[in-house]
C-alpha cells in the first residue's frame, strides 16, 4: 500500500448542475488545513480545494479523505463512488448538518465525526494498513495544535479562516451548533491561534474568524487580543459575534488594536418576540446603541437578517431596509429563514405540518441554501404567503444590493477595508442578479446521482454524539 493521502474539500452543484468554481461568500471553511495538519509524517499528502481546483481522478494515493462542512452531497457521492470503484480506502467527516454522515457511510469505508488530531489520525492510518477499519471514529474537538495553512496559500481566497473555538455557549434553536456539538463549547489554546495568525499573516491576506461567536469568552478574547498586539501581528481580520459586544468599548477598543476591522452580526430579525421564539438572547431596543459603539471603535458591520419568521408581516422588509440605511451598515445580508434539518425550530415545523413537500430534496440534492442566500420558502410563515415572503426578500435584496448603495459603503479611509466592503457587496449583487434570473424560468433540475439507498432518509433526524 502506498502511504499516501488526498484530502479533498469538495464543491456543490448549481441550479443548472454545473460544479461551482467560486468560493461560498460566508461559508468558508478551516477543515482543509486542519486535516493536512494532522497527517503523520510518514505519509505523503495532497490536497484539493475543488472551488478553485480539478480533483485528481488518477491520484496514487491509497487513502481519500473529503471533508466539509456538509452542503456538497451530491458531489461527495460522485467522488467516492467513483474513488471506490477504483478501490481507494474513502474517510468522510467533518459535516455541519445531522444526516450527511447517514446518507454517505454507506458508499464510504468510514465516517468521522468531530475534529481528528495528529494521535487520532495515525490510529486511523493504523487501521487502514493493518485491515481493521472501523465503519465509525470520533474524534472529539481537540483542536490544540497548529493548523497547516501552506494548503491554502497558493488559493485565491480573499480572506484566510482561522479559529478558536468550536460550539457556542448560546444555544438559539434555528442554529445547527447546539444539536452538533450538544451544547458544548471549546476553546483553543492561545498559543495555537497565535501560530496561526502569524502563519496566515505571510500570505499579507485579511482573516476571518470562523467562531460561532467570538465574544463567547470574553476573558480570553481580551487575552487574545492583547497577545496579538504584543507580538505585533500585522493582521487585519472580522469575525462573527453577538451584537452585545457593542457595549463593551474596552474589547473593541482591543479588537481594534489587534487589527479587527469588520464584525459580521447576526442579528436575525426586529421583533423580540421572533428572538424569544428563536432562544436569541438579545435585545432589539439595543441594537441601534450597540451598533453605535461598534462603528464609533473604527470597526465596520456586517449585518444579517433572516426573514419568515412568526412575527413578520409585509412591513418587515422595509423595516429591515431601513435599519440598514439608517445604521450605515456596509455589508448588510438577508435571506429566507431555511430550517436546517436536526435543528429544534425545524423539528417544530416539521411536527406542526408546517415542512413544505421539496423540502429535503431541494436541501440535500438542489443545494438552494448555499448556491445563492435562501430565495425559497420550504414552510409556513404565519403573517406572510409563500409568494409575499419570495417576492418581498427579491424585492428587498435588489434594494440593498443597488449600485448607488453599494458605492455609499465603500466610501471607508481604509482602501483594504474599502476593497473588501465592495467585494462582499458585489457578490452579493451578482447573487441578486442570479435569484431574479432564476424568478423567469422553470428551475433546472441538477439531481443526477440519487441512489436507492437514500430511500426514506428524510424522515430521521440525525443528533451527533461525540
Amino acid at each position: 500500500m502506498k502511504k499516501k493521502v488526498y484530502i479533498i474539500q469538495p464543491t456543490y452543484r448549481l441550479k443548472d448542475g454545473k460544479l461551482s468554481k467560486e468560493l461560498p461568500l460566508f461559508n468558508y471553511s478551516y477543515n482543509l488545513p486542519i486535516i493536512s495538519a494532522v497527517i503523520p509524517e510518514e505519509w505523503k499528502k495532497e490536497t484539493c480545494l475543488e472551488y478553485t481546483e480539478e480533483v485528481n481522478f488518477d491520484t496514487d494515493a491509497s487513502v481519500i479523505i473529503l471533508t466539509s462542512p456538509g452542503y456538497d452531497i451530491v458531489r461527495s457521492l460522485e467522488i467516492i463512488e467513483y474513488f471506490k470503484w477504483k478501490e481507494k480506502i474513502v474517510l468522510v467527516g467533518a459535516h455541519l448538518d445531522q444526516f450527511s454522515d447517514k446518507i454517505l457511510k454507506n458508499v464510504c469505508d468510514a465516517v468521522f465525526y468531530g475534529y481528528p488530531n495528529p494521535a487520532k489520525m495515525k490510529q486511523f492510518l493504523d487501521d487502514v494498513e493493518a485491515g481493521t477499519i472501523k465503519k465509525e471514529y470520533h474524534f472529539g474537538s481537540n483542536l490544540n495544535f497548529p493548523f497547516d495553512y501552506s494548503v491554502l496559500k497558493k488559493q485565491k481566497m480573499p480572506f484566510l479562516p482561522v479559529i478558536t473555538s468550536i460550539g457556542c455557549r448560546n444555544e438559539c434553536t434555528y442554529c445547527c451548533n447546539p444539536p452538533f456539538y450538544n451544547g458544548h463549547y471549546y476553546l483553543r489554546k492561545i498559543e495555537y491561534v497565535i501560530s496561526d495568525l502569524k502563519e496566515a499573516a505571510i500570505t499579507k491576506k485579511p482573516l476571518a474568524f470562523l467562531d460561532a461567536n467570538l465574544y463567547n469568552n470574553r476573558e480570553y478574547l481580551i487575552m487574545l487580543c492583547r497577545q496579538i498586539v504584543y507580538e505585533k501581528i500585522d493582521i487585519i481580520w472580522g469575525a462573527q459575534c453577538t451584537v452585545n459586544i457593542g457595549d463593551d468599548e474596552e474589547v473593541l477598543n482591543l479588537l481594534y488594536e489587534a487589527g479587527c476591522r469588520m464584525l459580521f452580526l447576526v442579528l436575525e430579525t426586529l421583533n423580540n418576540k421572533n428572538l424569544l421564539q428563536l432562544n436569541k438572547p438579545m435585545n432589539i431596543d439595543y441594537y441601534h446603541r450597540q451598533v453605535k459603539g461598534i462603528h464609533n471603535a473604527g470597526i465596520h458591520i456586517g449585518a444579517f437578517f433572516m426573514l419568515g419568521l412568526d412575527e413578520d408581516d409585509e412591513f418587515t422588509f422595509d423595516n429591515v431596509y431601513s435599519f440598514f440605511q439608517e445604521n450605515k451598515i456596509e455589508v448588510p445580508y438577508v435571506h429566507i429563514f431555511f430550517p436546517t434539518p436536526g435543528t429544534a425550530t425545524a423539528e417544530g415545523l416539521k411536527s406542526d405540518g408546517k415542512i413544505l413537500e421539496n423540502y429535503f430534496d431541494d436541501h440535500v440534492f438542489r443545494q438552494t441554501k448555499f448556491s445563492a442566500p435562501c430565495s425559497i420558502a420550504y414552510f409556513k410563515s404565519a403573517g406572510l404567503s409563500k409568494a409575499e415572503l419570495e417576492a418581498g426578500f427579491v424585492n428587498l435584496f435588489t434594494k440593498i444590493t443597488s449600485l448607488k448603495n453599494i458605492i455609499r459603503r465603500v466610501l471607508v479611509p481604509d482602501i483594504r477595508i474599502a476593497a473588501l466592503i465592495l467585494k462582499m457587496n458585489m457578490e452579493a449583487r451578482k447573487k441578486a442578479k442570479s435569484m431574479r434570473k432564476n424568478k423567469l424560468k422553470p428551475e433546472s433540475n441538477v439531481i443526477s446521482y440519487i441512489p436507492s439507498r437514500l430511500n426514506k432518509v428524510e424522515n430521521t433526524t440525525y443528533i451527533r454524539n461525540y
